[in-house]
């Protein structure tokens, strides 16, 4: 698929990865103004979400003990709110608070309180640790996408390096954003709208996937691409999906219908699809 006329694209390092914004705006003027106020928007979620920044909430929860309890902005709490949300779902495959130590054994259930009144996160037990590498990176794509409509712009894919893709409004006259699933060797190609996809897999950083439950590396499969309708949850399904088995994820996307599933058990596989509804 050749690009669109009036098609832009703008980029941005931010949270370990190249952030991509690619829109249709006929004033580029217009479109640059956009894509600044985006990627402003996402190096404030960064300050937020980073574990490693002093200033961050993520860095404050970290450091409280049981019982304790601190506010935070809005956006820390809505992330991780779906990333509870997500962790329930797939009966702690993802897991946020996986790193924790002392008295908060990993696996052993959400280790914080989200308060809706004030967005007051308690901590739950000594030693929790949070980490929302799985899951930040999309929650930025859909706060820089609900920002964009703010600016109408909506016919526009953004990604975070090739892991986690956002794509909105298809072009005029296409069907979607052109995707790729399956071994670099052999792609096959997938067309998206108001969908997002996410890959996670040890080709690039090894056996960094931790199964929550074992505390061990993952090892429910080499590669695995999660579709769903907002890049969040897309994220954290790719780090769950790799943990789990392939019947717990027919399983999980027969239960949430928007969801689909593709994998590699190894590199020299066939891709598995699951599709929506399992």
């Amino acid at each position: 698929m050749s690009a669109p006329p009036n098609t832009l694209t703008f980029t941005q390092e931010a949270m370990a990865a190249e952030f991509r914004l690619t829109f249709i705006e006929p004033d580029p003027v217009y479109a640059r103004q956009a894509a600044a106020t985006a990627f402003a928007e996402l190096g404030q979620i960064e300050n937020r979400l980073s574990r490693y920044v002093e200033t961050s909430d993520l860095f404050r929860i970290n450091r409280l003990g049981r019982g304790q309890a601190t506010v935070v902005h809005v956006d820390t709490f809505q992330c991780l709110r779906v990333a509870l949300q997500v962790q329930v779902a797939t009966d702690g495959a993802f897991d946020a608070a996986y790193g924790s130590c002392s008295t908060a054994a990993p696996g052993c259930g959400p280790l914080i309180e989200l308060i809706e009144a004030g967005c007051v996160v308690r901590v739950l037990a000594d030693g929790v640790r949070l980490d929302l590498g799985g899951i930040g990176k999309g929650f930025a794509l859909d706060r820089m996408a609900a920002l964009l409509a703010e600016w109408d712009i909506t016919a526009a894919l953004l990604c975070a390096s090739t892991s986690t893709v956002l794509a909105l409004d298809a072009p005029p006259g296409e069907p979607g954003w052109a995707v790729h699933v399956g071994a670099d060797q052999s792609p096959q190609r997938l067309l998206l709208a108001n969908q997002a996809i996410s890959s996670s897999g040890t080709t690039v950083r090894g056996d960094h996937i931790i199964a929550p439950h074992t505390g061990r590396p993952a090892e429910g499969a080499f590669r695995a691409w999660s579709i769903a309708p907002t890049a969040a949850e897309a994220d954290a399904l790719s780090t769950a999906f790799m943990v789990m088995g392939e019947s717990e994820i027919r399983e999980y996307c027969r239960r949430h219908p928007q969801v689909s599933a593709h994998f590699l058990s190894s590199p020299q596989a066939e891709l598995v699809t699951i599709a929506a509804g399992g």
